[in-house]
């Protein structure tokens, strides 16, 4: 049956559902990989640090003593900076598990292109031929 809907579609139906159920766990995969990462930072020569991820912000926020005599302006601003040290890691941490497990994002929109194309080839094919039965039916 695989090899008529090969042929009259230009697809195997079990290798789409396989890939798309393969894609679909590493996708799921990624997901709850994500809510484990933590981008950490730091600033002041490591005298402040942080921890930032998605499901717990800002937190483990140390500040040592030589940070605390910078003075309530210039330590505002050292904080930002390692918070957004941290940030900057998680993303980094991020793109790489999904590259890792996905692939670079040009492969996965060419995958996602070449599967769309393959879909509405297939659907014009099967329109056409239908359109051709009913007209021989007639």
């Amino acid at each position: 049956m695989s090899d008529d809907f090969r042929h009259s579609f230009g697809f195997d139906p079990d290798e789409m559902h396989t890939f798309t159920g393969d894609f679909l766990a590493a996708l799921s995969h990624v997901q709850e990989e994500m809510t484990e990462l933590t981008g950490q930072g730091q600033a002041a020569d490591g005298q402040v640090t942080v921890a930032y991820s998605e499901l717990k912000g800002v937190h483990n926020l140390k500040i040592g003593p030589r940070a605390m005599r910078l003075g309530a302006e210039v330590l505002a601003e050292t904080v930002l900076e390692a918070i957004a040290t941290a940030r900057t890691d998680l993303r980094t941490q991020a793109a790489n598990l999904v590259t890792n497990s996905l692939g670079n994002t040009a492969d996965l929109e060419d995958t996602v292109t070449t599967l769309a194309t393959t879909a509405e080839d297939a659907l014009a094919r099967s329109l056409h031929n239908t359109t051709a039965l009913t007209n021989r039916l007639r």
